[in-house]
C-alpha cells in the first residue's frame, strides 16, 4: 500500500476510534445520571419525626437527619455567612422554634417533594393538627411562596396572608419599605421587582406584567426580588 494511502487509512481509523470512544463515554455518563436519579427517587420520603434543630423561619432538621423546607412559604432570612438578617428574620425563626422544637411533627407532600437544594418540601403538622406553614403566614412571619407548579394550599395561604396584611401582623406592621411608583412582575417565576432592577428588566415581554402596588403583588401571591427588595 502506498504511504499516502496508508496514512489516510490510519487517520480514518483514528477518527473512527475517537468517535466510538466519545459515544461510549456519552452512554456511560447518561447511564450514571439516570442511575443517580433513580436512586434518589427510590428514597422514601420521611413521614415525620422529632424536630431537633430550627435553622430559620421555614427550614428544620429532623432526628432522622432529614432537612425539611416548608412548602409554599418563604420566611425572612436570618443572619448567616456574613450576611445581615432580613427584617423580622429572627422573630420568624423564634416563632418557628416555639412551634416545632422537640415536637414530633407529621409531614405531607404535594406535587414537588424535593427542592433544588435536596431538601424535602412538605406541609408540617403539629400533634394538635395545626399546619405550621399556615401558622407562620397567619402570624405575619412568612410570605406565600408561589411556584409555576403550584400547590394545593395556595388559596388557603393567600387568604391568611391577606388577613395578616390587613391586620398589620408581624412583618407587615414592623418592616417598612419605601414604595415604588409601580412594579414589574414575572408571570413565570412569580417574582416582582422595582422598575429599575436589572433582574426585572431581563424578564421577557411575554412574562412581564406591570403591577400598580406592592399590596397587589402580595395579594396575587408574588414574592419580592431578593436583589432590589421591593
Amino acid at each position: 500500500m502506498p504511504p499516502e494511502t496508508r496514512r489516510s487509512s490510519e487517520v480514518e481509523d483514528t477518527k473512527s476510534f475517537l468517535g466510538r470512544m466519545r459515544r461510549h463515554w456519552w452512554v456511560v455518563g447518561l447511564a450514571a445520571i439516570l442511575s443517580l436519579g433513580s436512586c434518589r427517587g427510590a428514597v422514601a420520603a420521611p413521614a415525620g419525626g422529632v424536630v431537633v434543630a430550627v435553622f430559620d423561619g421555614d427550614t428544620v432538621l429532623l432526628d432522622s437527619g432529614e432537612k425539611i423546607r416548608y412548602l409554599g412559604i418563604d420566611a425572612p432570612e436570618v443572619a448567616h455567612s456574613g450576611s445581615t438578617a432580613d427584617c423580622y428574620g429572627h422573630e420568624a425563626k423564634a416563632l418557628n422554634e416555639k412551634l416545632v422544637r422537640r415536637q414530633r411533627v407529621t409531614l405531607r407532600y404535594d406535587r414537588t417533594a424535593i427542592d433544588v437544594h435536596g431538601r424535602w418540601l412538605a406541609y408540617v403538622f403539629l400533634p394538635d393538627g395545626r399546619c405550621v406553614n399556615a401558622e407562620l403566614v397567619a402570624q405575619g412571619c412568612a410570605l406565600v411562596f408561589r411556584s409555576a407548579q403550584g400547590f394545593s394550599k395556595l388559596d388557603e395561604l393567600l387568604s391568611l396572608q391577606k388577613d395578616a396584611m390587613r391586620s398589620q401582623r408581624g412583618l407587615w406592621g414592623q418592616c417598612r419599605v419605601k414604595p415604588s411608583e409601580y412594579y414589574l412582575g414575572n408571570r413565570r417565576s412569580y417574582i416582582f421587582h422595582r422598575p429599575g432592577c436589572s433582574y426585572g428588566r431581563q424578564t421577557g415581554s411575554s412574562n412581564r406584567t406591570r403591577i400598580d402596588s406592592r399590596t397587589a403583588a402580595f395579594e396575587a401571591g408574588l414574592s419580592p426580588c431578593r436583589r432590589c427588595k421591593p
